[in-house]
Order: C-alpha cells, then sequence, then structure tokens
C-alpha cells in the first residue's frame, strides 16, 4: 500500500467516511442532494488520491455512496431533459411558426440565434459542468465517485429521451389517424391560445396551422430530442475515460522510461 494509506496517523477505520476520505472526529458523512455538494465530496477524494503513491482500492467508495451519487445525477438528468425538451420544441419549432403563420412576421437573424442558443444554453452549461469534474479523476476512486454520477445523468437522460420519442411518435399517428381528436383538443385549449393570437383567429385557422406546422415536425423533433440527449449522456463519459487513457498512457512511458535506465 502507498506511503500515505501505510502512515496510520493519516488514515485508520476510525478516521474514514464512507467515501474512504479522513474526516475528522466531528464530521460525517452526509449525502449529497445536488451537484454541487457531489462536487465537493469529489473534489475532497481528489485530495486523498493525490496524496498517495498508489491508487486507493475502489471499495473506499461504498455501494452507499455509489447510489447516492447515482441518485443525485438522476435528479439532475431529470430537470435537464425536463428543461430541454421543453425548450427545444418551442423555441425550435412552435415559436417561429406562430410568429410567421398568425403575424405573417419571420424571425431576424438576432432572434434565430438568441433562440437556438437558450434552447441548448442549460444542457450545454450543465454538460460543460460535469466535464469539469473530470478534471478530478485521480484515481479508483474519484473515477468511480464520477461514473456514479455521470451514470445516474445518462440514465434519466436516456429514459426521458426515449419516453418522449415514443410520445411524440404516437402523438403524430393520432394526429392523422384521429383528426377528429386534435379538433376537440384544440378546441378544449381554446380560451389558452385566445391569450395569444389575435381577436379574428378562430379554431379553424388555429387546426389549419397544428397540420401545416406543428404535426408534420413531430417526428423530426422526436428523432433530434433524442439524438441529442443521447450525445450530451455519452459526452461526459467521453471525456472521463479519455482522462483515464491519457493517465494510463503516461505511466507507462513512465514505466518503460525507468526500465530502460
Amino acid at each position: 500500500m502507498s506511503n500515505y494509506l501505510d502512515n496510520t496517523n493519516n488514515i485508520n477505520e476510525n478516521n474514514l467516511n464512507s467515501a474512504g476520505a479522513p474526516i475528522n472526529n466531528n464530521d460525517i458523512y452526509k449525502r449529497p442532494t445536488n451537484l454541487l455538494n457531489a462536487f465537493s465530496i469529489i473534489q475532497r477524494i481528489y485530495v486523498i488520491e493525490s496524496k498517495t503513491d498508489e491508487d486507493l482500492p475502489k471499495e473506499y467508495f461504498t455501494i452507499e455512496q455509489t447510489w447516492d451519487f447515482f441518485k443525485v445525477g438522476l435528479k439532475s438528468g431529470f430537470i435537464e431533459s425536463f428543461i430541454f425538451i421543453t425548450l427545444l420544441p418551442f423555441f425550435q419549432t412552435i415559436y417561429p411558426s406562430f410568429k410567421y403563420y398568425f403575424f405573417q412576421e419571420k424571425l431576424t437573424n438576432i432572434e434565430k440565434i438568441f433562440l437556438q442558443t437558450i434552447s441548448f444554453l442549460p444542457i450545454i452549461i450543465s454538460t460543460v459542468y460535469l466535464i469539469y469534474l473530470s478534471k478530478y479523476y485521480k484515481g479508483n476512486v474519484t473515477r468511480k465517485a464520477l461514473l456514479s454520477l455521470f451514470s445516474g445523468r445518462s440514465f434519466a437522460f436516456l429514459l426521458k429521451g426515449i419516453a418522449i420519442y415514443f410520445i411524440f411518435q404516437y402523438l403524430y399517428y393520432i394526429s392523422y389517424k384521429n383528426p377528429n381528436e386534435v379538433w376537440d383538443f384544440l378546441n378544449f385549449l381554446k380560451w389558452v391560445l385566445d391569450w395569444f393570437l389575435p381577436a379574428e383567429i378562430n379554431i379553424n385557422i388555429t387546426y389549419n396551422y397544428f397540420y401545416i406546422y406543428i404535426a408534420p415536425a413531430l417526428k423530426q423533433t422526436a428523432i433530434e430530442l433524442l439524438g441529442t440527449m443521447f450525445f450530451f449522456a455519452v459526452l461526459p463519459y467521453i471525456t472521463t475515460f479519455l482522462k483515464g487513457f491519457t493517465k494510463l498512457n503516461k505511466i507507462k512511458k513512465a514505466q518503460k522510461f525507468y526500465e530502460k535506465y
């Protein structure tokens, strides 16, 4: 074992929390409830692994903590995916077509850039944040912590992406199979639509708008949502694996250099 672990003044069974990180006598493990909490724990583990000559056993990151990090990632993923699947269809399909069809106004270049940015900004920020965390990959324990966090987020993304894909495909099928249901639904929402539409717009015009712009876009939007969510689900994994590969490659080069001289 490493020199750091060999020193009983540094680590023993009484001053390790369930993450494997040394703690004070008055300190106890607190389950992370959000990404910031998880980030703080990963930082602490990173400091411990940085002080060791060898990798800590992965068992220092317990099953309990693996599950806790997975749940944090799952919660974050559900919130992110909900925001994304709300923003993307609205800003990329509904708003531009709504403005053009009902008000005969096209989007300006500034509006296009703004809507594109707003649609992807939340999911990009969170993904960049997780990619940033990969810098703290030092050894077995930090790697396990990061992958637990990423796994929960990715699971939520893929689950929500697949669900939305089939929901949109079903709506596409219903729209052309049972147009009467679409009519009834739009008629039910008329009191809401009246807040955003000119007074002379009736249900017939709204119905035509749906079949000209919304219904045909359901299939393509479903594919775009699923593809985008899958991409952002696996991206943090890629950065972490690259970090691990780079580290392993450096170790092998150092060993060859040592054996040579």
